[in-house]
């Protein structure tokens, strides 16, 4: 019986090839979306983590309430403290991070990587590809040099060869033994490619916060209990080094710490927009098979009376739509394939905190559910009223085109949640649209373009000294400055949205200061040279820049940017005022004041930042930014050439135009506002075609009442406004609610948008104002052919 069932459905496909079209497309757009979002979410949200056992896997961070830091790094000391106090813990790790220069096969090249103690990977649950991880004697100073190298630079490099393993490699100078080939998972928690291990050194400073250390609980221990035991930790910590007494200890899950509320809330709002989606096509299917329903009606009532049960209708008709519901689904799973793999090649680095996307077997099953679920959904009243219909009622009339009572109800709100849905998901989009404008106007505090960046780590076996580093960064602009088309070039120890080395310490106020006696405040600082601000066009506002004379002999010299001074001086004239690092009361004088930069996020305020000179200290990994006159890419070839003069096997790397880097630290809310408009733009399009089929099947049906109205001297104009009237009441219904629907749940969207209120009065009126016109249109077209019927023509129709 049920092979005849789809025998005679596919039969009825194939006499309606453009309803079957329309409808096959309509689902296939709505699981196509779907299953595309749903692959993303269940590779962030839902599939474990590629660790053993995630669930107990903690971030054990530092907090400091004073300094309103809630999480942060740990040292080196702290951590070895805690693995021999902490009982809740079945192993603790930690990792740092670190560049690498690789010399002596072939072109030098830089890669970031870290330190990770012998313990990390085991803590894990993870094992080298090749070779073995590290050994827990190989932390020690003065032990043999080895290191460990990714799977994908064993492969892009070293072409998989077995034979690496055991070989040295000369890394920042240094001869080290390969041991192993990490596998790509250790890239999710230690991201590069390159790894040392971590040296346990009691001479570091316990404030010297360098690290990020991870636990494994024991079975059976909670994270609450563990949180307590920690707090007695940093307590019987602070009591013994009266230098940390103010930091505590917070644990994270991993969960939560790869995957931050932003971006859940974010993935969360989009997988509820294509859901929408999906609903607003099976709405709108649902409308198409309740016209077809009614066009069978004469069909279905001879079925009847020649014995067919309506249970047996019902699974007919059943059948009908979960076909069209699998053609459908399957076309939309091509695409969603199709869709996730273009989102693994155009998705910005880091963006999401997996390797890859995928289309695995839990995403096969929301596939084969929702098609399921959609087939039933559009199908299942459209089936119901066609099988309830008066049998002889439909059997007296000549054309079977009887619409059932009930039925104009129920497809009229059928378009009207249609608009509610779109009205919805447009109000989103304009919010995160305007949210993205706003982000995109914002005041930078500098110029980003015609600048070029790039990174260069000096390795300390042929730079041992600070002097050393300084001048040959100093050789090294003064160099670029020479170059063709440079206007300025200048080194940082990192630029505003770069890769890495944010550095915050804790800073106070020498002698009279607004804030009380000895508040220390975290700041961020960048160790910058002479030129770096006219490179960057951040203007000086008081005082004057680095020179030449602030050496390693002078005098210690910073330049604080308008909100440190602010805070720690208020209006006072801050220059000549001293500041002293908390950890080791160093003590610096300020003989400048630059504006205010953003450094990380666009949509955060910019922080307070000190800039120490770099005639006097350099980070291992130094960025460069050079000001060009024209592309900042024309001048690449002449950058190389003079590095390759002062040293033949330095490499560089992140080469990138400033503005690429301010253009990636907009990718999330950017892909956002993108994707929600899309979504809205096809809900938007699928409801004006609900709409449309809503009234051109109202004037097909009525086309005897229309001409009998005309007849009896209906002008034209009140038949067109008869009709565009009953569209526009379903319309304004449909947007009234989606109105209402968007102001009870606009609150969910808050974390997302930035300068704009989720309430944006403007944003609410031009969606409803687009809506009503669209919908008019919609309404139109079906009004004006009613309005165009033979009177004759149709008084003869039966």
């Amino acid at each position: 019986m049920l092979l005849n069932d789809l025998r005679y459905t596919a039969r009825l496909l194939r006499k309606s090839p453009l309803f079957t079209l329309a409808v096959v497309f309509t689902v296939a757009l709505g699981i196509g979306a779907n299953t595309a979002i749903f692959s993303v979410v269940n590779a962030v949200m839902l599939r474990p983590m590629p660790f053993a056992d995630p669930d107990r896997l903690i971030w054990v961070a530092e907090r400091n309430d004073k300094l309103r830091l809630p999480t942060f790094a740990t040292s080196v000391p702290n951590y070895v403290s805690w693995k021999e106090q902490a009982g809740a813990f079945e192993q603790l790790g930690a990792f740092g991070y670190a560049s690498f220069n690789l010399t002596g096969r072939g072109d030098p090249e830089q890669f970031t990587g870290g330190t990770i103690s012998p313990t990390l990977l085991p803590l894990l649950g993870i094992h080298p590809v090749l070779g073995r991880a590290f050994r827990d004697d190989e932390d020690r100073p003065g032990a043999a040099k080895v290191a460990m190298i990714s799977e994908g630079l064993w492969k892009r490099r070293f072409g998989s060869d077995p034979a690496l393993v055991g070989r040295n490699l000369t890394l920042n100078g240094v001869d080290c033994e390969v041991v192993g080939i990490a596998p790509a998972t250790l890239s999710l928690l230690s991201n590069g490619d390159v790894w040392t291990p971590l040296t346990i050194d009691g001479r570091e400073h316990r404030l010297n916060h360098v690290i990020l250390a991870v636990g494994r609980l024991r079975p059976g221990v909670t994270i609450e209990q563990a949180q307590f035991e920690m707090d007695t930790v940093a307590s019987r910590v602070g009591r013994q080094y009266p230098e940390v007494k103010e930091w505590g200890i917070r644990l994270v899950t991993f969960y939560h710490w790869f995957v931050p509320a932003q971006l859940r809330t974010a993935l969360v709002v989009l997988l509820c927009a294509v859901g929408c989606v999906l609903l607003i096509a099976s709405a709108n299917v649902a409308n198409l098979l309740l016209a077809r329903a009614a066009s069978r009606q004469k069909e279905i009532a001879i079925r009847t009376a020649m014995g067919a049960s309506r249970v047996r209708l019902l699974r007919q008709m059943l059948v009908e739509s979960l076909v069209l519901s699998s053609i459908g689904g399957a076309a939309g799973l091509l695409g969603a394939m199709w869709a996730v793999d273009a989102i693994d090649k155009v998705m910005p680095p880091n963006l999401l905190p997996v390797p890859a996307v995928r289309v695995d077997s839990s995403v096969l099953v929301f596939a084969l559910a929702a098609t399921a679920a959609t087939g039933l959904l559009f199908g299942l009243a459209p089936a119901w009223h066609a099988s309830k219909a008066d049998l002889n009622d439909v059997l007296k009339q000549a054309t079977g085109t009887s619409t059932g009572g009930g039925r104009p109800r129920l497809r009229n709100g059928l378009a009207a949640a249609e608009l509610a849905l779109a009205t919805m998901l447009l109000i989103a989009a304009g919010l995160l649209g305007q949210s993205l404008l706003r982000l995109q106007r914002v005041h930078l505090g500098f110029q980003p373009d015609r600048v070029l960046t790039f990174q260069i780590s000096l390795p300390p076996s042929r730079y041992n000294g600070e002097l050393k580093a300084s001048t040959f960064y100093r050789q090294l602009t003064e160099s670029l400055r020479a170059l063709p088309g440079v206007r300025n070039a200048a080194v940082s120890s990192g630029i505003p949205f770069g890769a890495g080395n944010y550095t915050t310490t804790a800073i106070a106020a020498t002698g009279a200061s607004p804030l009380p006696p000895d508040t220390a405040i975290p700041i961020d600082w960048r160790i910058v040279s002479p030129g770096f601000f006219r490179t960057m066009e951040i203007p000086v506002l008081r005082g004057r820049d680095f020179g030449e004379g602030d050496g390693p002999a002078a005098p210690k010299v910073v330049v604080v940017s308008q909100a440190t001074a602010q805070r720690f001086f208020g209006a006072a004239d801050p220059i000549g005022r001293q500041l002293h690092r908390v950890a080791d009361r160093s003590e610096f004088t300020i003989v400048g004041v630059v504006g205010d930069v953003r450094l990380t996020a666009l949509s955060q305020e910019s922080p307070a930042i000190y800039y120490p000179s770099n005639t006097g200290r350099v980070w291992p990994l130094m960025d460069i930014v050079v000001k060009t006159d024209g592309r900042p890419e024309s001048i690449l070839a002449g950058v190389r050439q003079k590095i390759h003069e002062l040293d033949a096997e330095l490499p560089i790397s992140n080469v990138r135009p400033m503005e690429e880097w301010v253009s990636t630290s907009a990718a999330q809310p950017r892909l956002n506002a993108i994707l929600l408009t899309v979504f809205a733009g096809v809900a938007l399009l699928i409801a004006a075609i609900g709409i449309y089929g809503v009234l051109a099947y109202s004037v097909n049906q009525r086309t005897r009442e229309i001409g009998l109205r005309m007849a009896l001297g209906a002008p034209r104009g009140r038949v067109l406004g008869l009709i565009v009237r009953e569209g526009m009441v379903v319309a304004l219904a449909g947007i009234g609610i989606g109105l209402a629907g968007a102001l009870a749940l606009s609150r969910a969207l808050a974390s997302l948008v930035f300068g704009v209120p989720v309430r944006d009065p403007a944003t609410f009126a031009a969606v409803a104002a687009a809506l009503t016109m669209v919908a008019l249109a919609a309404c139109i077209i079906p009004a004006r052919t009613a309005s165009r019927v033979d009177p004759m023509v149709a008084l003869r129709y039966d």
